[in-house]
């Protein structure tokens, strides 16, 4: 039995994705992960990355890899806890013990990156390359600022003021796109940048990162897919606006762990669309320049506009140095508020969201906006566009 053959194996296929299974078959079929991922127009690295997952998958919940002497399977809904082995002189298998224990629910990170996977190994290599034929302002960048969108959110109107769901969320920032995206300049680049907290929770438990309860609809996996869709379709649609497409997501403290995964699921699907630079979100401070423009983001928790200044000035010397147009963008406190310190100016943008039950007790409440903001290589903020919530047509909801 080959190092690849033992997965077709029956009880092994079962706890396969279909996307394992497949790339399983794929690489088997063409002999190797590069000529699969050439017959099959996947990319290797991510075909690699699957077969990987298949590998260990069968080792850890089945306790069964025969090119590691991992040679019997544990029962069904049983996952390994450990293995002994011994041997005869010659290195052969004399005897072994699978210990087994029934499988755990608790890992919610674990939970979420396995769930995750399964959508990277959807969407890699399903996008197809867009030519872009729009005439566009050079030296242009429109930056749309979304504040915590906290998808996955329940609102209930009578107790809060207003409705808010899956649903909701979904159709109102759709439609705050198709406006700013209309009545914005016609920029030759566009940012798409996510301010933190796109989701409302981290886990399948209903909590935030730190483990705080919080108001939610439905299911997390499809709250998860939702927004995974709902990302993919605005930045495709900024690609039929814009020349080139530059995307940011910033790692709130409801989202921390789905916003780096969310990331992921981006570079992947867009992958072999040269347009799009999907940036790096493993910092919290995460950097971009745009010509004379520096714009340094986070998602505004645990910060104040002092500290912003601190790290804008000490941490990215080269940037603040080169750029005489300096921005500051956070988000985190669901209102509006700009602040100039120190050459520096820092924007706390406004939110789409409707307010939860908790603040809405405690008498918070703002305006509920999205920006896009217009800069120039050479002169930097030169105009803006605000879509108010107000503006959306939500009958439907």
């Amino acid at each position: 039995m080959s190092d690849l053959q033992y997965l077709l194996d029956q009880d092994v296929q079962e706890i396969l994705t279909p996307a394992q299974r497949e790339a399983v078959a794929l690489v088997i079929k063409h002999g190797s992960g590069r000529k699969a991922a050439n017959a099959a127009g996947k990319d290797q690295s991510v075909l690699n990355r699957t077969i990987r997952r298949a590998k260990a998958a069968a080792a850890t919940k089945k306790g069964f890899q025969p090119s590691a002497d991992l040679l019997h399977k544990t029962a069904a809904g049983m996952n390994v806890t450990g293995i002994s082995t011994s041997y005869k002189p010659d290195g052969s298998v004399n005897q072994q013990w699978v210990k087994q224990a029934p499988e755990k629910e608790n890992d919610q990170e674990k939970k979420l990156r396995e769930f995750v996977d399964g959508l990277l190994e959807e969407v890699s290599g399903k996008y197809k390359p867009l030519p872009h034929k729009k005439k566009n302002i050079k030296d242009r960048l429109n930056v749309y600022c979304i504040g915590d969108h906290h998808l996955g959110m329940y609102s209930y109107k009578p107790e809060t003021g207003s409705n808010y769901d899956v649903n909701i969320a979904e159709n109102l920032l759709e439609q705050s796109f198709e406006s700013l995206i209309a009545r914005s300049e016609d920029a030759e680049a566009g940012l798409f940048l996510n301010m933190g907290d796109f989701l409302h929770t981290d886990s399948e438990s209903g909590n935030t990162t730190a483990g705080t309860p919080q108001d939610t609809d439905g299911r997390y996996g499809r709250t998860v897919r939702h927004a995974a869709q709902l990302m993919q379709n605005m930045i495709a649609r900024l690609l039929k606006k814009h020349k080139q497409v530059f995307v940011i997501n910033v790692r709130g403290n409801h989202d921390k762990n789905a916003s780096f995964f969310l990331n992921e699921i981006m570079r992947a699907y867009f992958s072999k669309e040269p347009r799009i630079t999907v940036i790096c979100n493993q910092a919290k401070f995460i950097p971009f320049v745009w010509g004379k423009t520096f714009i340094l983001t986070h998602h505004g928790d645990g910060i104040n506009a002092q500290k912003m200044h601190e790290v804008a000035s000490r941490d990215f010397r080269e940037q603040w140095g080169a750029c005489p147009f300096t921005y500051g963008y956070v988000a985190h406190f669901h209102h509006k508020t700009v602040v100039e310190i120190g050459g520096i100016t820092i924007e706390q943008w406004g939110v789409l969201c409707a307010t939860d039950a908790y603040h809405a007790s405690k008498g918070y409440g703002a305006s509920r906006t999205m920006t896009c903001v217009t800069h120039d290589k050479m002169f930097g903020e030169v105009s803006r566009v605000t879509f108010n919530a107000a503006m959306a047509d939500l009958s439907e909801h």
